[in-house]
């Protein structure tokens, strides 16, 4: 009896997820939470930190939200992902 030849599978893509290096880095930015007022995004944090000190000088609130965002970059078989987005 002789066997019937069937093709290989593909191999699944193994996808894994790292900080993504390959911009500014994480973006910064400060809200009161009194007002809801914000200082916009900054590359440091610095600058929100200083929009928090005139807005307490300003306006007596001193409840304040520190937003930090950072980026994940995939990539698949573990190859870094320094490339275009989807490559």
């Amino acid at each position: 009896m002789t066997g019937t030849y069937r093709p290989a599978l593909p191999r699944p893509r193994l996808w894994v997820l790292r900080e993504d290096r390959t911009s500014s880095g994480p973006i910064t930015e400060a809200e009161c939470t009194t007002c809801m007022d914000g200082s916009g995004a900054a590359d440091d944090g610095g600058g929100p930190a200083v929009w928090c000190l005139a807005h307490v000088q300003a306006t007596g609130h001193t409840g304040f939200r520190r937003i930090r965002t950072d980026f994940f970059r995939a990539s698949c078989d573990g190859q870094r992902g320094v490339g275009p987005a989807g490559s």
